[in-house]
């Protein structure tokens, strides 16, 4: 089960914090990706390559670190 947060995490750290939930029926917020992100990458392996599946490309602002 992957770790799901209620929070956005800091985007200079080392969680993917990729929103997976934008609202909710029940009013229960966002939720966020808590996995570890990938070494040299800036989400979870699992974001990862979806974002380049369905972007092509990943483009981040100035400030989200990438994973170690």
């Amino acid at each position: 089960m992957p770790r799901i947060l209620n929070r956005e995490p800091d985007r200079g750290g080392q969680v993917c914090g990729y929103q997976i939930q934008v609202g909710g029926w029940h009013n229960d917020g966002q939720k966020f990706c808590g996995e570890p992100k990938a070494a040299g990458r800036y989400f979870c392996q699992e974001h990862h390559d979806w974002v380049l599946d369905e972007c092509g490309e990943i483009r981040m602002a100035p400030g989200n670190a990438i994973g170690r």
